[in-house]
């Protein structure tokens, strides 16, 4: 998985610059437009397997509408940025805080995928950057181990965080 997602953002970053591809990829995130991404999605994955397709179609659609790419971290830290921006500091995390648990209670990469869409945008806005190889391998492994890791960068504190990720890293889990 892990050198088919570094594929996967190399590619999407020599088409960055193709207006036409990346507004269909945007396509992905609604279910009623969806198809645009298709054609760009099926050399990833296999289009009839609901879970792949919504993965891949996540990720590409992420990154088109926003191109920011991070070398480190999972989305627990980017969410922690998001919750901590504009001067809010750990206040923001308890505001923040529903909308994370919600996220971890998801029973599945493809709920999980749902309620990235909102995140991803609100992160655009922000223009936090985003690790796309560790979203996309933490989709495809979506389960306890993820969300911990999730939640310990949420949560934890900076120091923490690194050598959680850090460890991750070495043992071939982020």
């Amino acid at each position: 998985m892990d050198e088919k997602a570094k594929r996967l953002l190399k590619f999407l970053k020599e088409h960055k610059e193709d207006r036409g591809m990346m507004a269909d990829l945007r396509r992905g995130f609604s279910e009623a437009t969806e198809d645009r991404a298709w054609p760009y999605v099926a050399r990833w994955c296999d289009l009839t397997n609901d879970r792949e397709r919504i993965i891949y179609q996540t990720v590409m659609a992420a990154y088109a509408h926003h191109p920011e790419v991070s070398e480190k971290g999972n989305m627990g830290h980017v969410l922690r940025s998001l919750a901590m921006g504009d001067g809010r500091g750990e206040d923001g995390l308890k505001t923040f805080d529903g909308r994370f648990r919600r996220l971890l209670t998801c029973n599945s990469a493809q709920e999980a995928c749902q309620h990235l869409i909102g995140i991803i945008r609100a992160v655009a806005q922000k223009e936090i950057r985003i690790n796309y190889i560790c979203l996309l391998k933490d989709l495809w492994y979506w389960g306890k181990r993820v969300k911990l890791s999730w939640a310990s960068a949420y949560w934890g504190s900076d120091w923490y965080c690194q050598k959680s990720h850090e460890k991750n890293e070495e043992e071939g889990d982020v």
